[in-house]
């Protein structure tokens, strides 16, 4: 958003000048005719002239110094909306006193997440203690974060000689883009590895913990699945064997989580934000993917300089995490992957990124030894590997997965 701020406070610098070059012009030949009619055609007419040009502007730009400070705006916006659906951004304008505004000249501006369908400036006139509505729709291209704010508000006085900005005008507005769950069909391979992972350090925690109860506590108790149990619980391997559902009644006995991380950060670059909408949405498939398998994972991501850490256990849960991401920016704190995650019982971890240079290859050196670790990455960047990561996928605008390193 800063870099599209400062693109803005550049055109509308550029339009300024270029104003200003005009009305200096004009102001420049009104002169001279005022002094040709003055000192060589008819001195009266030239005093009229002359008392117009000067008594006219001033009155006009003092009248519209004094209205532009009485001028009040409000703006207005669903704070969430779906990916591929339209809003709209109200502006509420009043004016007190008893002057009316003569032209005001308002544009609306969105980040990138947004498309404003008109980004045409709206011109209107404003009479005192009678507020007016303006409408601004954009339709929701991408998923996270979107702002949309004022890039040009202004009072010209009433011979439109002078453009006057406005004073207190409202802060940006914030607008969370909630981005889909899709269903993923062609991820099966990479869900069995993440469930042998998950599986294999299960099975290593229950050795340790049946080992450490032969002399200190006892071991592990089971009894039958009943519906409503959580699915986290039930031990599978127990459960082969005996050919019906069985649950641990220990609940330190099933805390392996895969944990998946969404490297991701701010960007306006409509490619960057399209591969971005692709690993968000994909991530969320495969969660609800690991969720359906009654495997609870944790989802790690950043924003505004802290990670976040989500729990994930059903399907519902995923859906919530989807509406939170929608007003995520994905700033962190420095580091592309949460470092609290390396005291997780994960046994997998899944990366989603979709920058994976030197930086992060160094960051995933420390969690090598801590689970299997999959990095995927959209198409797009056509990678063969990247160092220190178990496998390597792509994954496509269709949420297509592709295996490039086993």
């Amino acid at each position: 958003m800063p870099q599209y701020s400062d693109a803005m406070n550049q055109k509308n610098r550029l339009q300024n000048i270029l104003a200003y070059g005009k009305l200096a012009a004009a102001l420049l030949l009104m002169f001279a005719m005022a002094y040709a009619f003055t000192f060589h055609l008819d001195g009266d007419i030239g005093v009229v002239v002359f008392s117009f040009l000067i008594i006219a502007p001033l009155l006009s730009i003092l009248l519209a110094v004094f209205a532009k400070k009485r001028v009040s705006m409000q703006l207005r916006a669903p704070e969430y909306i779906a990916k591929g659906r339209q809003c709209s951004v109200q502006i509420q304008l009043r004016a007190d006193g008893f002057l009316p505004i003569p032209f005001l000249r308002i544009r609306l501006a969105a980040s990138a997440v947004l498309q404003v369908q008109d980004d045409r400036a709206v011109q209107t006139a404003l009479s005192p203690k009678q507020p007016q509505e303006i409408e601004f729709p954009m339709t929701a291209l991408h998923d996270g974060c979107a702002n949309a704010l004022l890039s040009q508000a202004e009072v010209s006085d009433y011979l439109g000689l002078l453009h006057f900005p406005l004073e207190n005008l409202p802060q940006c507005l914030k607008i969370g883009v909630i981005p889909p769950v899709p269903s993923l069909t062609n991820a099966g391979v990479l869900l069995h590895s993440v469930s042998d992972a998950v599986l294999t350090q299960d099975e290593e925690e229950e050795e340790s913990a049946a080992a450490f109860s032969s002399v200190s506590m006892p071991g592990y108790i089971h009894r039958d699945y009943v519906e409503g149990d959580s699915l986290r619980r039930i031990n599978w391997k127990l459960s082969a064997k005996r050919g019906k559902l069985m649950v641990r009644m220990d609940e330190a006995a099933s805390a392996v989580r895969p944990v998946v991380v969404l490297d991701l950060r701010m960007t306006e670059d409509e490619q960057e934000l399209s591969m971005r909408d692709t690993l968000i949405e994909g991530a969320l498939g495969f969660l609800v993917l690991l969720v359906q398998q009654g495997i609870a994972c944790t989802l790690r991501y950043a924003t505004e300089g802290n990670w976040q850490q989500r729990i994930l256990e059903t399907e519902d849960a995923v859906r919530e995490t989807a509406v939170e991401l929608a007003t995520a920016d994905f700033r962190n704190d420095g580091f592309r992957i949460d470092r609290s995650a390396l005291q997780d019982k994960a046994g997998a971890y899944l990366i989603y990124t979709a920058n994976p240079d030197a930086v992060l290859a160094q960051e995933l050196a420390e969690f090598h030894d801590h689970g299997h670790i999959s990095c995927i990455v959209p198409e797009q960047l056509q990678l063969t590997q990247i160092p220190h990561t178990d496998a390597l996928w792509t994954i496509a605008a269709d949420f297509t997965m592709t295996a490039v390193q086993k």
